[in-house]
């Protein structure tokens, strides 16, 4: 379960129809108590609980699997990654080396997919967690107890945050954001 007075783990999310220029997404899920006052503008309106912050997302992904984050542990840092990253490809040169010749077009071929993988491992270049309303990285659930309106928000970026480290707060963030969003959609609930 996805509370954090059960099992505490994130939610399957999955998503389509995004614009075409995106480079990147930013995942923010929160919380506010139920109240009167939950108007917009008012000053007496609970403060909503960052639950969960993601940043960074690969442009490449469309969903976040059931237990990508939360009990103290995360691969956010693998999303866009393949199954049999960490593992190099192999490109054969069926002619081998021949007195130390290399086919020009191999070599460059082998260039090609060892620089991508070597950006792929760089971790400027991974989906990151921000910082939670409750002094952690990973997801935290919210409570039955909390009685909350829940809200996650996933906005469609034209370019990464690559100026913010792993562990921004979600202002930091949404500073970031500015003249970056192409795109935002909404996924209300009750608790």
């Amino acid at each position: 379960d996805n509370r954090g007075d059960e099992d505490n783990i994130s939610p399957p999310i999955s998503w389509t129809g995004v614009p075409k220029n995106t480079e990147s997404y930013v995942l923010i899920f929160e919380s506010t108590k139920k109240s009167k006052n939950n108007d917009a503008g008012d000053e007496n309106a609970p403060k909503a609980k960052t639950h969960w912050l993601l940043y960074d997302i690969p442009k490449e992904v469309t969903e976040l699997r059931e237990e990508l984050s939360g009990n103290g542990a995360s691969d956010v840092s693998r999303l866009g990654m393949k199954d049999d990253a960490g593992q190099a490809p192999v490109v054969v040169d069926p002619m081998g080396a021949v007195d130390g010749w290399v086919d020009p077009e191999i070599k460059a071929m082998q260039d090609m997919i060892h620089t991508a993988m070597d950006l792929s491992f760089d971790d400027a270049n991974r989906a990151k967690e921000g910082a939670t309303s409750f002094g952690g990285l990973n997801y935290r659930g919210p409570t039955r107890k909390d009685g909350s309106e829940l809200v996650m928000k996933l906005y469609a970026l034209s370019g990464r945050l690559d100026e913010l480290k792993r562990g921004a707060s979600k202002e930091e963030v949404v500073k970031a954001m500015k003249g970056k969003v192409l795109a935002m959609a909404t996924l209300r609930g009750s608790l």
